[in-house]
């Protein structure tokens, strides 16, 4: 297959490309449940999940329901996310996402052709389903990122993962347009089957090509396989395996493993071990970044836009559907300048100016939907979902899982991105099943809750969150090897140089030689 003859950039551009269909699916999947929840056939099939056409203590019990029947494919994200703790290191990154492609497969066909019963309880019919094609996408959001971040230069790294992001927000806005022309479809069960049964499309071009592509060369040194790691890193770099830079470059990562079997005691396996090379920091940093950004509370958007529209705003069901398709290509050219700042300006400011973008937003939204009897104040509302929509995918949507895997060291790197990622997933769960009953009970103030959070994000982005843009990631584990504390790694980050120019020093030098001996062979 012609993949397997890639090399040099083309290799790291078709890695990221994979990479991003994977996550295409994470996108999708996160919208889909948005247009059905109002949807005629849907409810018809799932009455007691209906908010649309109920009130009093129905409207809060069917509240409770809805949320649940969403909220269970977190958990599902959640499980499948924490398992590559155990699997990414035994399997390797490639057949990882292999099997979680293949579960997802499996959780579609389950999910799209159920045989159900009308009034039949969704919270009987469906966790299942859900729960078994969250295992996959789960995997995928755990491993991913991880792979391209180790199978990518520090020049491009941030390019390449955050193109994960940039398709994920795509996968998102195709799901709402999607499931804006079936909403025509009538009484027909296709309306909510198809838009289901359309993301295995996804899953099957991962699992087709990804055993096509090269191993981590990071997980090809972390057990022993010296020279495939070599031959990987001269395929990625498109010089000979027995090149300088080559040599160098793994010999980096060769002292960086050295190094942690040396200084540290063998306990030092855990991400919890308080280590020289500073493993609890980096776990807990890791961790609370991706909590942090769930935890602005933008998924409510994501989620129940179409219903917030409906119920609260009264928009017919054809104009809510509009307004959430425009709000997802909105986001989607957010993603895509995300993709193009992140290696300009770097990780720290792009997450320190998202955070404060949604306190902004939440506060804004806040004040604006304290009267629902005020139209034009309830409509002006919806340019703030727009602000939360460009900020979120700007610094808090990819990065976040980007980092986890960066600042992660290579020993315990699967173990501490798949807590990230399952972390990630339990807060979107704790946010989609608490949202409906929030709204229910508190109203505005529910908006309230997420400003304070993203307000308390902001200022730990900015004390506790050492900036990793150019770095190397044997470079990243130098700066927190040289921490004494949470609080000076940023400091450190900043004034240490960096180790890039000294790998462009020994390309240039190997490229002036060769180029040498082509001319002294001339002569």
């Amino acid at each position: 297959m012609a993949l397997a003859k890639l090399r040099g950039k083309s290799l790291g551009r078709v890695i990221g490309l994979i990479g991003a269909v994977g996550f295409i699916l994470q996108g999708y999947d996160q919208a889909v449940a948005n247009g059905l929840l109002t949807l005629a056939s849907f409810i018809a099939v799932f009455p007691q999940i209906d908010t649309l056409n109920t009130e009093g203590a129905q409207k809060s019990h069917n509240s409770t329901i809805q949320g649940t029947t969403v909220a269970i494919y977190e958990v599902g994200c959640a499980i499948g996310a924490f398992s590559c703790g155990f699997l990414g290191d035994r399997l390797g990154r490639r057949r990882t996402i292999f099997l979680a492609g293949c579960i997802a497969i499996v959780g579609v066909i389950i999910q799209a052709t159920p045989s159900l019963s009308v009034n039949s309880s969704p919270v009987e019919s469906t966790p299942t389903n859900t729960l078994f094609l969250g295992l996959g996408v789960g995997g995928f959001t755990a491993t991913i990122p991880m792979y391209v971040s180790e199978s990518s230069g520090a020049e491009s790294r941030g390019r390449m993962v955050l193109l994960e992001g940039w398709f994920a927000i795509g996968g998102v806005a195709f799901a709402t347009w999607l499931e804006f022309g079936l909403y025509y479809a009538g009484d027909s069960s296709a309306a909510w089957r198809f838009p289901i049964a359309f993301q295995s499309i996804f899953a099957i071009f991962v699992v087709s090509t990804i055993l096509f592509l090269p191993e981590s060369p990071r997980w090809l040194a972390k057990v022993g396989r010296i020279e495939e790691a070599a031959d990987v890193l001269a395929r990625l770099e498109d010089v000979s395996v027995d090149s300088e830079h080559v040599a160098q470059e793994l010999e980096i990562i060769r002292q960086s493993l050295a190094e942690g079997e040396a200084d540290e005691s063998s306990a030092s396996s855990s991400p919890f071990a308080r280590t020289k090379n500073r493993h609890l920091h980096r776990t807990v940093l890791a961790i609370s970044v991706n909590i942090l950004a769930q935890m602005t509370g933008v998924n409510i958007i994501t989620f129940y836009s179409d219903t917030i529209l409906e119920t609260n705003l009264h928009y017919s069901g054809t104009i809510a559907r509009i307004v959430s398709g425009c709000l997802q290509i909105w986001q989607f050219c957010a993603a895509g300048l995300a993709v193009l700042m992140i290696d300009r300006f770097g990780r720290r400011p792009l997450l320190i100016t998202a955070a404060a973008g949604m306190t902004i937003a939440q506060i804004c939204l806040a004040g604006l939907s304290s009267d629902l009897t005020n139209k034009g104040a309830a409509g002006a509302s919806i340019a703030f979902y727009f602000v939360a929509l460009f900020c979120f995918p700007i610094g808090l949507f990819i990065v976040p899982f980007m980092y986890a895997a960066e600042i992660a060291p290579l020993r315990t790197r699967a173990k501490v991105t798949a807590m990230s990622a399952a972390a990630n997933w339990i807060f979107n769960f704790v946010l989609a099943e608490a949202s409906p009953t929030g709204f229910a009970t508190i109203g505005y103030k529910y908006y309230i809750v997420y400003a304070c959070i993203s307000a308390f994000g902001l200022c730990f982005f900015y004390f506790l969150c050492p900036e990793t843009k150019g770095r190397t990631l044997e470079e990243i584990d130098e700066i927190f090897v040289m921490s004494e504390s949470f609080f000076d790694t940023v400091k450190i980050a900043n004034d240490m140089p960096y180790q890039t120019e000294l790998l462009a020093h020994a390309e240039d030098t190997e490229k002036a030689g060769m180029k040498a001996e082509q001319i002294e062979r001339v002569d």
